[in-house]
């Protein structure tokens, strides 16, 4: 086994990029291409709300097997009952469901909203200026106060 780790993992183990930082130097920082300050926690947009919701709901199991069911009782040959038997509270359950995850969804979008918009004093060319956090960079030098809220990636 310690032959395993020491002479064969580390070449399927790719070593991590080196990152240079300036502090207060945005132009040089710009270089390596960082990922926004933007918060995204919210899982849906308007184009992919129904979607990915129904791929999500079906993965439920008891979904899929009224599915199932429904799709068997539209073979009128196998079928006693009417389609609309198993339609009716299927649809049911999935709305219901997309009524909630929509409404989560919406305080998501709202509460990432208000955070990336909240203020923030940084020092940029020598003088402290107003930024949404959204906007602050890496590499920026950001003036805290006294009980103000602070992002966890500072």
């Amino acid at each position: 086994m310690n032959f395993i780790v020491r002479h064969l993992l580390p070449h399927f183990i790719s070593a991590e990029e080196e990152r240079k930082v300036k502090a207060n130097d945005r132009e040089h920082n710009e270089k390596f291409q960082y990922t926004s300050n933007c918060i995204v926690t919210s899982k849906y947009n308007i184009l992919t709300f129904l979607p990915v919701n129904l791929f999500e709901q079906f993965q439920e199991v008891a979904n899929t097997y009224f599915l199932f069911l429904l799709i068997l009782q539209l073979i009128p040959q196998i079928s006693s009952l009417s389609w609309f038997t198993t339609i009716v509270p299927l649809a049911l359950v999935l709305s219901i469901t997309a009524v909630k995850d929509a409404t989560d969804d919406y305080f998501r979008h709202k509460s990432d909203n208000q955070v990336n918009n909240r203020q923030s004093q940084v020092l940029i060319r020598g003088s402290l200026q107003n930024e949404k956090w959204m906007n602050v960079k890496v590499g920026d030098i950001i003036k805290l106060e006294n009980n103000q809220f602070v992002a966890a990636d500072l």
